[in-house]
């Protein structure tokens, strides 16, 4: 049988990245709403373009459909492509650079700094950090969903290979119901239209409310623990 191979978390990369999303929770709101917010059309893309990445398919399915409502041409493109420059063709704007990038790194490194600071350059500070928020949240979900899909893959007999069957389980207990409730949304998501802005901003604030109740202890934890990041990458 064939391995589970997307990326995934280890125990230790879970609390190190949950402490990361954790302090950056206002951030993601501001992204949404206030003076930094980023336009529902490109915070959207930005998701889908961390995505195309990370390839979860609660991601794909909660992410991609909120691109189409707030009228993104080609979501189910974008989340395809295959480098930088094939999500610009896309979408062409600083922020997929930035998020692409971000997401090839897990969030971290020279590359990442180096690809904020020309985000900043071409933008704002306080923007580009909107944006980086933004890929925090998604890298979030993304690595999220993947990790649980692993627990699944594991009682099938396709077990990632050095993942920890404890973790997994663990992970499985805590965010098996977040994971379900965004598995209903996303189905009731096919039937909806195109939105406005506002619809789309409020929408990303419920997701944000909603998904930092489970960051919140996760979240702490990391910060006490201090761990190092460590993400499981395709096999």
């Amino acid at each position: 049988m064939s391995q589970y191979t997307k990326k995934t978390w280890t125990f230790g990369g879970c609390l190190a990245d949950h402490r990361d999303v954790f302090s950056n929770l206002f951030r993601i709101a501001g992204a949404y709403i206030g003076p930094n917010a980023v336009d529902p059309h490109l915070n959207e893309s930005v998701m889908v373009t961390v995505n195309s990445v990370n390839s979860c398919p609660y991601c794909e399915g909660l992410h991609g459909e909120l691109a189409r409502m707030a009228g993104v041409e080609n979501p189910d493109g974008l989340m395809k492509a295959k480098s930088e420059d094939e999500c610009r063709s896309f979408v062409d704007d600083p922020a997929i650079s930035f998020a692409r990038i971000f997401a090839e790194n897990n969030g971290r490194g020279a590359a990442v700094e180096t690809a904020l600071d020309s985000l900043s350059n071409a933008t704002r500070p306080a923007y580009a950090t909107s944006v980086q928020a933004l890929c925090w949240f998604l890298l979030w979900g993304s690595i999220g969903g993947n990790t649980l899909n692993a627990f699944f893959s594991r009682l099938s007999g396709n077990a990632k290979e050095g993942s920890s069957f404890f973790f997994e389980l663990l992970f499985f207990v805590y965010y098996g119901p977040l994971f379900l409730i965004i598995a209903i949304v996303n189905t009731l998501l096919r039937f909806a239209p195109r939105v406005p802005k506002w619809f789309s901003a409020a929408f990303g604030m419920l997701l944000t409310v909603i998904a930092g109740t489970w960051i919140i202890i996760p979240g702490v934890l990391g910060h006490i623990a201090g761990t190092e990041p460590r993400i499981l990458a395709h096999g």
